[in-house]
C-alpha cells in the first residue's frame, strides 16, 4: 500500500503485471513518475499485447505492490469516472 505519501514496501517496476481492484489482469507498468523518492503516478499501458490506451494512475489509486504486480484500488468500469484515462498536461 502507499501510505502517507511514501513508497510501497515491493518497489513498482516497468513491466509488471496491473491488476484492477477484482484482480483481472489490466495492463503493465509503462512507467513510474516520481517526484524525488516518492511515487507520484504510474503509467500503465492497457489491452492485448500492449495495444490499448494509456492510464495514468496515481499514488492514491494503488492498493498495493505484491510479487504478481500492482493491485489498483478501483474496478476497469470506474478509470475513467477517476480520470485514470486522462493524461496530465504536465506529462
Amino acid at each position: 500500500m502507499v501510505e502517507n505519501g511514501t513508497e510501497p514496501r515491493q518497489a513498482i517496476a516497468q513491466g509488471m503485471d496491473v491488476c484492477d481492484v477484482s484482480g483481472e489482469r489490466v495492463g503493465t507498468v509503462v512507467r513510474v513518475h516520481r517526484a524525488g523518492a516518492v511515487t507520484e503516478l504510474v503509467e500503465v499501458k492497457t489491452g492485448p499485447f500492449g495495444l490499448g490506451k494509456h492510464l495514468y494512475v496515481p499514488a492514491d489509486g494503488i492498493d498495493g505492490v505484491t510479487e504478481a504486480g500492482l493491485m489498483l484500488k478501483h474496478s476497469k468500469q470506474e478509470f475513467h469516472e477517476m480520470g485514470f484515462d486522462a493524461k496530465p498536461s504536465d506529462l
